[in-house]
């Protein structure tokens, strides 16, 4: 089983799914059903506190737990994109099930209040997603938690309800470089001040006083930071993360070379990233007013943001020629602790057939000297023994190494599902263009900027931007640096983790979820046939494992981590946490697929629960009736396979690791 300091607890969504009070709920016209003790049913233990017993029994070693929490986002167009929480049950009624009333509680909402925007259903008509988790079972999760002994992370993310299910990051405005694009990310920042918030700590709530109508992505930052004060305040306060299509849209001041500061350094014009350092300084200052100072030395009350892997060290404008650091502004501020990002950084470039051009350089040596490395060394791996993507040195040798380290690809997107051109007549999810051909770029010297994995050079120098300006150099540094100052704070990578789906390691930031248009399977995946007709991914927890274990030992014992002089940590693990463990407690779900319509993606997805050894669960009282659930016997292979035949309604998976 792999060693995991940290995790993210999802579904993110559930009005009270994150309580320790069980609940029950109606639905207008329906009738008043528990809805968060589905693992024990007529008990008054809740779902998340089995769940959380799971946990601690599973990964004692566990102990950071990431809270992640929902609003919506209807729109991709940033000027008119609204930020709003939702309930599935509008006009509906809660209680909790030991007596008494209560209702749903966000940001100075209800139930019943006027204005609430309906959250999309699917075709059957179940709901797309669960409602935001109520503001008290908020506070109740965050105390459970610290009382267990949990440092705790509190992480507002935004869901898409745009049509086809967007990820986050493409909500953005064009054109750019105008005083448009600017008011758009203004409109959707919108206007909400620290004022209008007053803790509410009878109701565990936080009362609102602008328009209640005014969903925009302050008020989601400011309510939460607030709550997060009744609740006692929290280890780090995420200000989000991946809002990569926001972060990017430059103001009318923007030009390649940039304006110079008081200082000597290099700024850009990002009003999302300017207005990202200004949430920053308003969540410090809420902390700080509620005696929640910050304190780096035992890790509290600290704030954050995570960039996507893709562009947390900049970002290459289409039609540039260049990449511009264009977060350095924020990881240099003094109201962000650390320099977060997402990394889903491929450990692997492994094909169908033979394995391609890493099992072809196995054996050769890894690059070594002088950065950038020539063509003729720099797809070395050094390794030893019979090439294969199951090697715990081989995918450590991906994570200062291979692609985005010491050599790129030019183009290779994700062509979707069809017959394996290597010709094993399998269908695979078909990477193009250079990724087919395996066509390996160099580097340039003075690139590392450009390497997404380089994050060793990133902490320990100073930025340029990297653009051709005509004089013949073509793509290289130019102008003073930026802001960020040499080893001045940690790199967390606040999430990591990777599908249960075969070749995870190739592309580890995507997964299957049928309906998103942003759904897919790892670069040479393959998809297996099931009864009926069609395909679905090919499950494989033993490479999700192996991957997590060797981004652990890597980081935590194999002597990788630097420290500065004044011993700053090049990589704070602490706060690093794997996606996901989930507070609907293994086996119930994924079994109900009738109750929660992810269940479904379960079986290829980043989900911790039921991927380990078969631990028997924590006695339920009552206990559930016999039969109920399925057994997961342990194979008695590696210790951590474990062979799962989860009841979903479309088909069992068949597929065993080991």
């Amino acid at each position: 089983m792999p060693s995991i300091l940290g995790v993210h607890l999802l579904p993110s969504t559930g009005e009270f799914t994150y309580d320790t009070v069980a609940y029950e709920g109606q639905r207008l016209g329906g009738a008043m059903l528990p809805i968060n003790t589905y693992y024990a049913p007529g008990g008054s233990k809740t779902d998340y506190s089995y769940a959380i017993d799971q946990l601690q029994a599973a990964h004692p070693e566990c102990a950071t737990v990431s809270i992640v929490c929902s609003w919506f986002a209807n729109s991709l167009e940033a000027a008119s994109c609204q930020v709003y929480p939702g309930t599935t049950y509008p006009g509906g009624t809660f209680a909790p099930l030991a007596g008494g009333s209560d209702e749903w509680r966000v940001s100075g909402l209800n139930q019943n209040s006027s204005g609430l925007i309906a959250l999309p259903s699917l075709p059957g008509g179940a709901a797309a997603y669960g409602g935001t988790p109520s503001d008290q079972s908020v506070v109740r999760c965050i105390r459970d938690l610290k009382a267990r002994g949990f440092k705790v992370v509190f992480y507002p993310l935004l869901l898409m309800t745009a049509s086809g299910y967007p990820w986050r990051g493409l909500i953005t405005h064009s054109p750019d470089i105008s005083s448009a694009a600017t008011s758009a990310v203004d409109a959707f920042l919108g206007s909400a001040t620290t004022p209008e918030f007053t803790p509410d700590s009878a109701n565990l709530t936080v009362a609102y006083s602008g328009s209640p109508t005014d969903y925009a992505y302050r008020r989601m930052i400011l309510h939460y930071a607030w709550l997060c004060t009744v609740a006692g305040g929290v280890n780090l306060f995420m200000l989000g993360s991946e809002l990569r299509g926001l972060e990017t849209i430059r103001g009318p001041a923007w030009t390649p070379a940039g304006t110079t500061d008081g200082s000597g350094h290099a700024v850009w014009d990002y009003p999302f990233v300017a207005g990202l350092a200004q949430l920053a300084s308003d969540v410090r200052s809420v902390f700080d007013g509620q005696g929640l100072t910050k304190n780096l030395s035992t890790l509290s009350n600290l704030v954050a943001y995570s960039a996507d892997w893709s562009d947390w060290m900049g970002f290459q404008h289409p039609g540039a020629n260049g990449q511009w650091p264009h977060l350095d502004a924020l990881w240099a501020s003094p109201n962000i602790d650390f320099v977060g990002f997402d990394n889903y950084l491929p450990l692997s470039d492994w094909t169908t057939g033979d394995g391609g051009l890493d099992a072809v350089n196995w054996l050769s040596p890894a690059p070594s000297g002088a950065w950038p490395p020539p063509s003729s060394t720099m797809s070395g791996l050094g390794l030893f023994g019979a090439p294969t993507i199951y090697s715990l040195p081989y995918l450590k040798a991906n994570i200062e190494g291979g692609e985005k380290f010491n050599w790129f690809y030019n183009d290779g997107n994700n062509g979707g599902q069809g017959l394996d051109p290597n010709g094993s007549d399998l269908v695979v999810s078909l990477p193009e263009g250079d990724r087919l051909a395996q066509a390996r770029s160099p580097y340039a010297a003075g690139q590392q900027l450009l390497a997404n994995k380089q994050l060793r050079w990133w902490w320990n120098n100073t930025h340029q931007a990297i653009y051709d300006d005509g004089d013949g150099a073509g793509w290289s540094p130019h102008g003073p640096p930026t802001e960020w100052a040499p080893q001045s704070k940690s790199i967390c990578f606040i999430e990591y983790g990777f599908p249960a789906c075969n070749k995870a390691t190739n592309q580890p930031n995507v997964f299957f979820d049928p309906k998103s248009s942003g759904s897919a399977t790892p670069y040479w995946s393959i998809w297996r046939a099931v009864p009926g007709g069609g395909y679905q991914p090919q499950q494989d927890d033993t490479i999700a494992g192996l991957a997590l274990q060797a981004i652990y030992e890597y980081w935590n014992g194999d002597g990788n981590n630097a420290a500065s002089s004044a011993g700053v940590a090049m990589v704070q693990f602490a706060f690093s946490c794997v996606w996901n463990w989930d507070a609907r407690p293994f086996p119930t779900f994924p079994q109900l697929a009738s109750v929660w319509a992810d269940a479904g993606d379960w079986a290829t997805g980043d989900w911790l629960n039921g991927a380990g050894p078969a631990l028997p669960p924590p006695a339920p009282s009552p206990p559930p009736t016999p039969g109920t659930y399925a057994s997961f016997p342990t194979l008695a292979t590696l210790g951590w396979s474990t062979h799962v035949r989860p009841k979903f309604g479309t088909d069992v998976a068949d597929h065993a690791s080991g």
